[in-house]
C-alpha cells in the first residue's frame, strides 16, 4: 500500500537521528523514581509539541517537524479504536485544536500544522467535550481527560493513539505460570508469566537479552528488552542500538524459550517539565498561530494504558496541551535460547523495519 505523502509505511522519512530524539523524548518521560511502571507514546508528545511549535518563531531544542512522519507512518493500520486484540491489527489516531470563539487563529496557522493531521474546532471548552472526546477516541480505554477545565482556558490540544493487535503466535498453547520476578533492589514477587517456545528474532549481546514478538501482519511487533544493566541507566543510544538488533534486515532468528508477564499498565504524565525543556511552555509566543500573544501553557499531560495478554496486546494514549491567553539473519541453535523478563525490562511497539516506538514502557515490578 503507497501513500500521496512522504512518510512511508515503514517510516523511511525518519532518520536515525529521529528514532534517537523519539526514543530520547520516551526516556524522558519514563524518568519518574516514583512509579514501578511506566508507559508512555513519544510519537503522541512529539505529535503535540510539534503542533504548539508550529506556532512559534523560534526552533525549539529538538527538531519537531521533522518528527511529523512518525505522527503519519500508522495510516495502512487505520481503523475505528478497539478495546481487544484484532486480528488485523488497528492503529487509529486522532488530533485535534479545541479553540474558545474569543481566541482567534490565524489562516498561516491552518497552513503550518496541515502536515499533522489535526484538525481546529471552535466551540466553548468544557469539561464534558474534552472528557467525550477521549472517551471516543480510546474506546473508552481513556475515560477522562487529563485537563482540568477553567473558565480562562482559551485553546486545548488533543491527540490519540490506540493500538489492538493479537500475536502472531499467541501464548495459549505455553499457558500462564506464577513465576518469580526479581525487582530491581533484589527483592522478589511473583508475576502470572506466560510463556512459549517459538522461532523469533532475538538478541543476547551488547549487555541485552531481547526478542522480537510480531503481529498477525508480520508488520508490527512487541520489543522485549531486558538490560543486563540497571534500567534507569539506560540511554537513548543504547536502547536504539538494541531495537536494531531486532529489526529487519538486521535480526537473528533462532529457537527462543520466552518468558513475558500479564501487564496491565497505566500512567498519567505531567508534561509540563518536558514542554520547559523545549521552550514550549509558560507565556510563549505564539505569532504564527495567534495575535492574543503571549500564550500561556499551562496543563499537558498524557495519559496511557497497556494491556498485554496471551491473546494480544491493546495500547492507547491521549496527550493534551492547555492554554490561556493574554497572560504570560541467522541459525537457528540447537537448544532453545530463553529470553525471560524476570526482571525489570523495556517493551517497546512499533514497526519491525525500523522500530519506530508508537508505545515505550519499562516495567520494574509487574505486579505493583
Amino acid at each position: 500500500m503507497t501513500f500521496s505523502d512522504n512518510s512511508s509505511v515503514h517510516g523511511a522519512a525518519l532518520t536515525e537521528e529521529n528514532q534517537a530524539d523519539l526514543l530520547d523524548i520516551g526516556l524522558f518521560l519514563l524518568d519518574d523514581p516514583d512509579s514501578a511502571n511506566t508507559v508512555v507514546s513519544p510519537v503522541g508528545v512529539a505529535a503535540a509539541a510539534g503542533v504548539i511549535a508550529e506556532g512559534g518563531s523560534d526552533e525549539p531544542i529538538i527538531d519537531l517537524k521533522s518528527l511529523q512522519p512518525a505522527w503519519t507512518m500508522w495510516r495502512r493500520w487505520a481503523g475505528p479504536p478497539a478495546r481487544h486484540p484484532k486480528k488485523n491489527p488497528v492503529i487509529a489516531t486522532a488530533a485535534q485544536i479545541f479553540v474558545d470563539p474569543e481566541f482567534s487563529i490565524k489562516p498561516a496557522y491552518h497552513k503550518a500544522i496541515a502536515g499533522w493531521d489535526v484538525s481546529i474546532e471552535t466551540g466553548a471548552i468544557t469539561q464534558e467535550n474534552l472528557d467525550e472526546w477521549a472517551r471516543i477516541n480510546t474506546a473508552n480505554l481513556i475515560q477522562q481527560s487529563g485537563i482540568r477545565v477553567t473558565p480562562e482556558m482559551k485553546l486545548v490540544l488533543q491527540n490519540a493513539i490506540t493500538f489492538a493487535a493479537k500475536w502472531q503466535e499467541d501464548f495459549r498453547q505455553g499457558g500462564v505460570i506464577d513465576d518469580d520476578f526479581t525487582r530491581a533492589d533484589g527483592t522478589v514477587t511473583r508475576v502470572e508469566m506466560m510463556g512459549s517456545v517459538r522461532h523469533a528474532p532475538y538478541t543476547v549481546s551488547d549487555g541485552w537479552r531481547g526478542v522480537r514478538l510480531d503481529y498477525t501482519d508480520g508488520e508490527l511487533a512487541a520489543f522485549v528488552l531486558i538490560p543486563d544493566a540497571d534500567p534507569g541507566q539506560v540511554t537513548p543510544t543504547m536502547l536504539k542500538q538494541a531495537v536494531s538488533q531486532l529489526c529487519r534486515p538486521n535480526e537473528t532468528t533462532g529457537l527462543v524459550r520466552v518468558g513475558l508477564p500479564r501487564l496491565r499498565l497505566t500512567t498519567k504524565k505531567d508534561l509540563i517539565p518536558f514542554l520547559q525543556y523545549l521552550g514550549l511552555a509558560g507565556n510563549i509566543d505564539l505569532p504564527t498561530m495567534t495575535n492574543a500573544n503571549p500564550v500561556d501553557i499551562t496543563q499537558a499531560v498524557q495519559q496511557a494504558i497497556m494491556l498485554v495478554d496471551e491473546e494480544g496486546t491493546v495500547a492507547s494514549a491521549v496527550t493534551e496541551v492547555g492554554g490561556l491567553a493574554g497572560a504570560a539473519p541467522g541459525t537457528i541453535p540447537e537448544q532453545p535460547i530463553d529470553i525471560i523478563a524476570d526482571r525489570p525490562f523495556y517493551l517497546v511497539i512499533g514497526d519491525v523495519e525500523t522500530g519506530t516506538p508508537l508505545f515505550l514502557s519499562r516495567i520494574s515490578d509487574p505486579a505493583a
